[in-house]
């Protein structure tokens, strides 16, 4: 039986130091499956783009590109030879992470089976793919969510501290966001939560996955594996410590508001 679609959304804002490594971590997966490598270049000012261009985007054997300007950006779509195609999205400007992971699950017309979010400045383990999908398909139908554990390597200081995630429980979702960002998330659970704002709520630019993690399990269940498949970096540059703790504040209240919105418009 042929495995489906999986696609990797890498938004990138000026990662030139880490973005390769990011991408290569990626193409080394042992998911025997397509996988759509999309990486959204977002407003980039670095030799970002160069990376994009010499990795995913130079002639090679077997490989076809077609680049095309779409609403002011530049969308480029290599076929290759194996199991990986490529989607590079360049922006002029700095949409967000939300806003460019959005643009990314759009162009890929809703071909996929399921997306997993990566950030420019980390790295999959080789089986993170093959070990989120081999527990998502125990129960396709109810699993909105596959989430697992993850290393933290301080850059500053070298040191790896692994971080151990709980077993979904709703009600502890509703005090902290338990589920992290580099999950795998079902298509049909992605689009059905879709607002106005996006699946990724635009206007948020911290806090956007856990709204996500809200909304998807209103209607799914979320599914822990506890092993750690994600190495991630803690530069200094992260939003986890860039952005100010107002917006944080703001973000997660923001968050708080719309799942009481939601519960009290399906009271009626």
């Amino acid at each position: 039986m042929s495995l489906p679609l999986i696609t990797v959304l890498i938004a990138n804002h000026n990662n030139e130091e880490y973005l390769e490594g990011c991408i290569n971590s990626v193409l080394v997966q042992d998911y025997a499956g397509p996988i759509i490598v999309a990486v959204i270049d977002n407003g980039s000012t670095d030799g970002s783009w160069d990376i994009v261009e010499e990795k995913l985007l130079e002639d090679a054997p077997g490989r076809k590109v077609k680049r095309e300007e779409q609403n002011g950006m530049l969308v480029a779509r290599a076929s290759t030879l194996n199991n990986f195609s490529y989607l590079c999205i360049k922006t002029d400007e700095a949409l967000g992470p939300s806003e460019a992971r959005n643009v990314a699950i759009e162009l890929t017309d809703h071909q996929s089976y399921a997306y997993i979010v990566l950030d420019a400045d980390d790295e999959m383990y080789p089986h993170k793919i093959s070990t989120l999908f081999t527990k998502y398909i125990e129960d396709p139908t109810k699993i909105g969510v596959v989430y697992a554990d993850y290393d933290v390597l301080h850059t500053d200081s070298g040191k790896i501290i692994r971080e151990y995630k709980e077993p979904f429980d709703r009600r502890r979702l509703m005090q902290e966001c338990i589920i992290h960002s580099g999950s795998l998330i079902n298509s049909e659970a992605l689009i059905a939560v879709k607002e106005e704002t996006g699946y990724y709520d635009r206007t948020m630019r911290v806090c956007e996955d856990y709204d996500l993690w809200m909304r998807i399990t209103e209607r799914y269940l979320a599914a822990h594996v506890p092993e750690s498949l994600t190495l991630v970096r803690v530069t200094g540059d992260n939003s986890s410590s860039s952005v100010k703790e107002k917006v944080w504040e703001k973000n997660w209240l923001r968050v708080m508001e719309k799942a009481q919105q939601r519960q009290n418009a399906q009271a009626y």
